[in-house]
């Protein structure tokens, strides 16, 4: 299938350049849930990796994993149940458990009363987890299809982060149809008035999906709409740019190294992702464009490094 060939299998081979663990499950229709590391297809969160993680990022002073299995049981469940809350709502409730973690009763190695637990380590971003799956597949009982196979998820910490669709040039607008298809998995098109077509749940720890066709890639938040998918334009900060940058080079190349470097992923869930009323009643979910991440860090280092208030200062043009 060309899609997997030129655009599917590259896009795996690039993240297993930055570090990424990959499953490559080839062609086709999965049949063993075990080859992506769930005991079942209806499972969206990876149970031994989910567990596995948050045990080794929550240590005592001296370096020691505290939490239970009773414990990580306890959050595996929390962290899967928002109560029958829609798509956003639940999506907004996990974003807070990404930044700020959840807690347990007791740190039963050190007495602590209702310590917290993180999800993500943001001060070592190499301690976390990190697994690209291909042909993700879902089960999907009650809805208009069986399953549902997402090109590639992406995992942080066992967690389904990115959702990324790609298209090849055998239809006729590709990155429109990788739109819809993205809508299709979270059922979230305008035009199915209720009809179930896709698993909400593997939305909830979105932080942003791609749609891509090699040529151009870009990404968007489960509030966005196509005209607010964008590309990625450039790899910053200059210590990441590993690849030449050419006028005409891929945006899916650029994308990956530009934003699914461990280490910008990280920093963009961390200070570059908000919630915003945009009016009254109307919320959406932000990522960062290119042109502002660039500027923030600029001027962050600038501040930092400035000797002189002309140093620390200067202007940002944005159109």
């Amino acid at each position: 299938m060309a899609e997997y060939i030129n655009i599917e299998k590259p896009f795996l081979d690039k993240l297993q350049l930055l570090g990424w663990k990959v499953i490559n499950q080839g062609q086709g229709i999965p049949q063993e849930a075990e080859k992506s590391l769930r005991s079942n297809f209806k499972e969206v969160v990876l149970p031994k990796v989910f567990k596995e993680s948050i045990k080794a990022i929550n240590l005592t002073a001296d370096g020691r994993a505290w939490l239970t299995d009773k414990q990580l049981d306890e959050i595996f469940f929390e962290i899967q149940n928002f109560g029958g809350k829609g798509l956003h709502e639940a999506n907004k409730e996990m974003h807070r458990f990404l930044l700020k973690g959840t807690t347990v009763n007791t740190n039963e190695l050190t007495g602590e009363k209702n310590p917290t637990v993180r999800l993500v380590d943001f001060r070592n971003y190499d301690k976390n987890s990190f697994i690209a799956i291909n042909q993700f597949r879902i089960d999907t009982p009650g809805s208009t299809k069986k399953c549902i196979i997402p090109d590639m998820v992406l995992f942080l910490n066992g967690m389904p982060v990115v959702v990324i669709e790609a298209k090849d040039f055998e239809v006729a607008n590709p990155l429109s149809e990788a739109y819809e298809q993205i809508r299709s998995y979270s059922n979230t098109r305008d035009d199915m008035y209720g009809v179930l077509e896709g698993e909400e749940k593997l939305f909830h720890y979105n932080i942003f999906s791609i749609i891509t066709h090699g040529s151009e890639a870009r990404v968007g938040t489960i509030s966005a709409d196509f005209d607010f998918y964008n590309n990625w334009v450039d790899i910053f900060p200059e210590e990441y740019r590993t690849i030449q940058i050419a006028p005409d080079e891929e945006r899916q190349e650029v994308l990956i190294h530009g934003m699914l470097n461990k280490e910008i992923l990280i920093d963009i869930l961390k200070h570059f992702t908000l919630f915003m009323e945009i009016k009254k009643g109307v919320e959406v979910k932000i990522v960062a464009r290119y042109n502002q991440y660039r500027a923030v860090i600029k001027i962050i280092k600038n501040f930092r490094e400035g000797n002189t208030t002309l140093e620390k200062g200067g202007v940002i043009w944005h159109t």
